[in-house]
């Protein structure tokens, strides 16, 4: 009968282990996910500098201004890099055409993007 007086010790302990290893095993399999969110939001706030320092790029400059963006999380060794700069930039600029964030003109048959006004 001594044993009992554990028992919640025992019992609070599985419960503990279960949730760290549920909360480690959810982070590990949405880490991909979180690591491409990380590398186009730093995507998007690369082309907005830049498009903050100079009035309207075109794309060859702006896939310029991506091509070289590095990214990685606090405390991993995990590094994710821009490989195809141009789907990579696409990808992002689509994205802030939608949120009304660029704005895509044409002059003499080229294009430009430019930050839209608020």
């Amino acid at each position: 009968m001594d044993f009992l007086k554990y028992l919640p010790y025992v019992i609070a302990f599985m419960l503990i282990t279960m949730l760290v290893y549920g909360w480690g095993l959810y982070k590990s399999q949405r880490s991909a996910i979180d690591d491409s969110k990380l590398l186009y939001s730093k995507g998007v706030s690369k082309i907005t500098s830049a498009l903050k320092s100079k009035q309207k790029m075109t794309r060859n400059e702006l896939v310029k201004v991506v091509s070289d963006l590095k990214t990685s999380k606090p405390f991993s060794n995990k590094k994710l890099v821009v490989t195809n700069p141009d789907d990579f930039f696409d990808t992002v600029i689509n994205y802030m055409i939608t949120q009304k964030m660029v704005i895509k003109t044409t002059e003499k048959g080229v294009i430009f993007y430019s930050l839209l006004k608020k």
